[in-house]
């Protein structure tokens, strides 16, 4: 009898800890979107600010170039720097860290009275961003044990990063000409940094935590209450493997299996290249069309102070960054198996390509390069939202690499925009579109070398 109940007992604990992390789990969903969300607003934002900073502040043309990279420059040192400093913390402490930075820094990027102060504003901001962002998808990845979950909580994730862009762009339609660039930029990202931080700081666990609690409870339980013969391990937070054996009483603890060694640093590297171009092709949207509406409105004297962008113009970055870029990244989720062949991405490729090579030929016509933008936007965001995936999947890099794999995209994004940023700043427009069309037709070569490893992309 003391037996049945026992048992019984158990049964109940274990159904009680598998809603417990199933509302967890969820919760750890919430938080990355609203994550992804506030932090895409912070890295777009001054693609369509910087304008009127500029008009404002009297920049010269080097002033504005310098003004527009150093933010990109400073996520990618930041990404490269994150690989290192990830070992000497938490998870949640680093998010926390980064997200109460980012607000602060947010507040001194709009009252800050000069260029100098400016830039050294924006250099701040890129360093907490970019370990917002690395470590929100590393911490999804650990926390998230159910794959159908992960794999939306992922595609959530991504399409929160094109929906900023749409934010962005109603909003400043909206209110950027009346409130001005300084109170523009609390009223963009400053709402969504707060749900994040009152969920991290009060509801949400650290992996760390987590993997203790189960081997508490002598075993490990994922989201559908499936009890696992091992417990598995994540990277930074359990790093002390052989520490954690004298949590166990017994219990085995095993690492995520990895891929060989060279196999996963081979995917990583190649991933870093993909997201290079990726960043390259996207920062069409978000540098290039704002400064090409400039020079149009220059060129054909539109009624608008220093040429910048004004009225019904912000809603072209609305549909390219913000619609077409959420529709390529829902429809690679909501498609799963059936838009992973190379073939069927060589088909979007093409309607892309193609699109590019149109936008050198119409390169006088703002409409035509708007329309051309949205079938690049949804290309990239479409395969980018698949790789994305994969790069954070345990499956592939395992939980002792799950750092690199999630910096080597950053890094690679932030390295293509920067890149992109500063060409598009310095040359002429049509000599920007012919290069973005270059760089465009390399994107399936470099997909299909992805493929053609021995990584197998799949959802």
């Amino acid at each position: 009898m003391n037996i049945r109940e026992d048992t019984e007992n158990m049964e109940e604990q274990r159904s009680l800890l598998a809603r417990s992390r199933k509302k967890e789990e969820y919760l750890v969903m919430v938080c990355c979107v609203f994550n992804f969300f506030a932090d895409s607003i912070e890295a777009i934002t001054p693609g369509i600010i910087t304008q009127s900073v500029s008009c404002e502040l009297e920049l010269s043309p080097a002033e504005e170039t310098v003004l527009s990279v150093v933010l990109y420059a400073s996520l990618l040192v930041s990404s490269i720097g994150i690989t290192f400093i990830s070992e000497w913390f938490r998870r949640r402490t680093l998010l926390l860290f980064s997200s109460y930075s980012a607000v602060i820094v947010t507040v001194l990027c709009a009252s800050v009275p000069n260029l100098v102060t400016l830039i050294l504003s924006r250099i701040l901001l890129g360093l907490t961003v970019a370990i917002n962002f690395i470590i929100a998808s590393v911490y999804a990845t650990e926390m998230i044990q159910d794959r159908g979950r992960y794999i939306l909580a992922m595609s959530l994730c991504n399409t929160a990063l094109s929906a900023a862009g749409g934010w962005i762009g109603i909003l400043s339609y909206l209110i950027l000409e009346r409130v001005g660039w300084r109170v523009f930029i609390l009223l963009t990202s400053l709402p969504f940094f707060f749900p994040q931080l009152v969920m991290l700081q009060f509801f949400l666990h650290d992996p760390i935590d987590v993997f203790k609690d189960s081997v508490d409870n002598h075993t490990n339980f994922d989201s559908t209450g499936v009890d696992k013969t091992t417990i598995s391990c994540t990277e930074n937070n359990t790093s002390s493997l052989e520490g954690m054996n004298n949590l166990t009483d017994g219990t085995t603890i095993e690492e995520t299996p990895s891929k060989a060694t060279e196999d996963v640093y081979l995917f990583i590297l190649r991933l870093g290249i993909v997201y290079s171009l990726q960043g390259f092709v996207g920062y069409g949207a978000i540098i290039l069309l704002p400064q090409f509406t400039k020079a149009h409105n220059l060129t054909y004297n539109v009624a608008s102070p220093c040429g910048r962008l004004h009225g019904s113009q912000f809603l072209f970055f609305t549909v390219t960054f913000g619609v077409c870029h959420a529709v390529g990244r829902l429809m690679s989720y909501l498609l799963q198996d059936r838009v992973l062949t190379l073939k069927q991405l060589f088909f979007v490729y093409v309607i892309a390509f193609v699109a590019s090579v149109m936008m050198v030929g119409f390169s006088n016509s703002l409409t035509a390069l708007v329309v051309c933008e949205c079938f690049v936007q949804f290309y990239n965001a479409y395969h980018g939202s698949v790789i994305f995936v994969v790069g954070h999947s345990l499956d592939y890099v395992g939980a002792e690499n799950i750092t690199k794999s999630a910096a080597a995209i950053s890094i690679g994004s932030y390295s293509g925009t920067l890149l992109g940023t500063f060409i598009s700043a310095t040359m002429r427009y049509e000599t920007v579109l012919i290069i973005n069309t270059v760089v465009a037709a390399l994107n399936f070569p470099v997909l299909a070398w992805m493929y053609m490893g021995n990584i197998k992309i799949y959802y």
